[in-house]
């Protein structure tokens, strides 16, 4: 028998309830101000990170997320909220589930207490996705990308449902070593030797300088310029700009200008000026003692044969240990200079699950798609070959 509203200290503002499993009700929610305070409690549990932090997930809700149903879901029993899945429904008549952010979000996962882990099985995941299925009109698969397989050395509870593994893997490393530490891991000797070429030429040049924008004037200066380098290189590769609709250019915008939060900081830049010139940047979040990489952008002229590029993250990474930060991940994506500085690779898994019946084949050439993504970005040789047309088609198509 399912407990009341009452039992569970359920208010009618926080959302609607769509089910019970046998120790949980499941609710959804359309809004993540209706459970902030219990929100931000459960985040300190530790089983994600900045992309499901209150703050990140009410941004992107009210921003890159307008024009879609927010989706939250959470499970909650007589002990209270036992977690919380930070969701958006997207299209129109065959609704996806996925999580807040998109492609946005590098590392995605639910929130979750200590007692849901100890107590998570493949039957109650299952409960609780029939129970999604049913209960939210038109909706026909979940695609649920890019998770981790554990959770404070825990598994992750979507791994008991049916998973496939991601196109990319996430990379990551220890600061707590230092320097010189995370350099011999891996083609230390070239990289230190590439760092004092590109000091002198910079140099020579009228000077380095690093930057960290603090007030809102530079910091809007600095995304501009972002967003003018990343336009132009993501159209010299041939690759949609995933960051020039207004949605996104807003998402950006707030995060970067959003005050201190209480466990550190949204959105940092981390400029690199040569003769007062940007010609790189990285961006990145700072929850706690763990800095999450965002986007970079480079400027591709006369000092681009000096790797800017690799010189921006040399420095940000001394910068982040000068600072006490113990981690740092550079996402998802198997991008060289990753694999290079990142003696952590980490695969990560996808949930892709029909919650229609109509949804079934849709499903399957999803994953068979997905599994051809993979193969294809896990071969350099077919990989390279595919990266040298694309960048063809867009001179072809530039020259039209």
């Amino acid at each position: 028998m399912a407990m009341t509203e009452a039992q569970l200290n359920i208010s009618s503002t926080q959302g609607d309830i769509i089910g019970y499993t046998e120790d949980y009700c499941i609710q959804r929610i359309s809004a993540p101000e209706s459970i902030e305070a219990e929100w931000k409690a459960l985040q300190k549990s530790g089983t994600a990170c900045i992309y499901q932090n209150y703050d990140w997930v009410r941004i992107a809700c009210n921003t890159f997320e307008k024009n879609n149903q927010i989706c939250i879901i959470t499970a909650r029993n007589a002990n209270g909220l036992q977690f919380i899945l930070p969701m958006v429904l997207e299209g129109s008549i065959l609704k996806t589930l996925r999580w807040v952010g998109s492609t946005h979000a590098n590392i995605c996962s639910g929130l979750y207490s200590e007692a849901f882990l100890k107590s998570a099985d493949e039957k109650l995941m299952r409960d609780i996705f029939k129970i999604i299925g049913k209960s939210i009109k038109g909706i026909a698969k979940s695609k649920l990308n890019n998770q981790p397989m554990t959770l404070k050395s825990r598994p992750n509870p979507m791994t008991f449902l049916v998973q496939q593994s991601s196109v990319n893997n996430m990379y990551d490393m220890d600061l707590r070593e230092g320097l010189d530490a995370i350099l011999d891991q891996g083609s230390g000797k070239r990289k230190r030797k590439l760092w004092r070429k590109q000091n002198r030429v910079a140099e020579s040049m009228g000077g380095c300088e690093l930057v960290i924008p603090k007030t809102n004037h530079e910091i809007m200066d600095a995304l501009e310029e972002f967003e003018i380098l990343k336009a132009k290189r993501l159209k010299e590769l041939g690759i949609k700009n995933v960051f020039s609709d207004q949605n996104t250019v807003d998402f950006l915008r707030a995060m970067a200008t959003a005050p201190v939060i209480e466990n550190g900081k949204l959105f940092e830049i981390f400029q690199l000026k040569i003769a007062g010139k940007t010609r790189a940047m990285y961006a990145y979040g700072i929850d706690g003692k763990h800095c999450q990489a965002y986007v970079n952008a480079v400027e591709y002229d006369d000092f681009a044969e000096h790797s800017p590029g690799e010189m921006v993250l040399y420095a940000m990474i001394e910068h982040l240990i000068s600072q006490g930060y113990e981690k740092l991940d550079l996402g998802v994506g198997d991008e060289r200079y990753k694999i290079s500085w990142c003696p952590g690779k980490h695969r990560m898994f996808d949930t892709i699950l029909p919650l229609s019946v109509f949804s079934i084949p849709i499903v399957f050439g999803v994953r068979i798609k997905n599994v051809v993504k993979r193969h294809l970005r896990n071969n350099p040789n077919i990989w390279l070959k595919l990266k040298k047309l694309r960048k063809v088609k867009a001179v072809i198509l530039s020259d039209k």
